[in-house]
Order: structure tokens, then sequence, then C-alpha cells
């Protein structure tokens, strides 16, 4: 997603066994697509998996200005509602340590539990606290 630039967001679900992370979609990478065009798709495929009584994982590729900067940031989202299964809960915090490891350039880390997490005015906002930190 980083180093390559083949790709705006990737999401990942637990197999339908739970005993896996598997890819659910990775959307290319269109420059020419506007960044909050693809979060609003990226939004809705988290919002399609709760429907559906699931968690999902994702990294998104992050696209602002800091003064006259403008920077991209990959940012590794877990979506996890109050709404799924106690054990989906479970296995979705115990395995999130487990798949962070295996990426690299991941600037910021976000837990999102319900849609105001997920606005993205708010994850602009931590990739810039993060930056500054």
């Amino acid at each position: 997603l980083q180093s390559k630039k083949k790709y705006r967001y990737i999401l990942y679900k637990l197999s339908d066994d739970f005993k896996e992370i598997v890819v659910d979609f990775a959307a290319p990478r269109d420059d020419s697509e506007d960044v909050k065009e693809a979060y609003d798709e990226f939004c809705g495929k988290l919002f399609a998996a709760e429907n559906a009584g699931q968690g999902r994982y994702g990294v998104f590729d992050v696209h602002y200005q800091v003064d006259s900067r403008e920077l991209d940031k990959v940012v590794f989202i877990t979506w996890v509602t109050d709404s799924l299964p106690i054990k989906q809960k479970m296995l979705y915090a115990s395995s999130n340590k487990a798949l962070r490891a295996k990426m690299t350039g991941i600037h910021t880390e976000i837990q999102c539990n319900d849609a105001s997490d997920l606005k993205l005015e708010n994850v602009i906002a931590k990739c810039r606290q993060k930056s500054y930190e």
C-alpha cells in the first residue's frame, strides 16, 4: 500500500472459520479520485460489514495538508462495533497485534467503534497529532 502506491485501501476480515485473517477487498489507487470519495467508499464497506454482523481491519492511505506540505500517511483502522457478538470482538482484539506486526509503514492506528470514530476529519486530526509527537 505504501511503497508501491498500488492501492488506496485494503480491508481484511476473519475467515468464515475464524482461524485466519484474509483480504476482503483491495481498492486500486486512482490518483484522479478524490480522497474523500475513496474514504466514503471505504466507510461504506465497513458499515456493510457491520450490518452483516462482522468486524474488519482496514488500512487507508490518507492524503492531507499540514501548513503548506502535502502528506500521505497510512492509517490502520480496527472496526469492531458494540453490536458484534462477544466471540468476534475477542477474536478481533486478540488478532489485531499479529496483523499489525506484519505491516510496515503504518503511521497511525485507530480503534473505531461507531460512525463518529470513522469521520475523515477525526482520522486526519489523529494523523496530524501523531506527526507532532
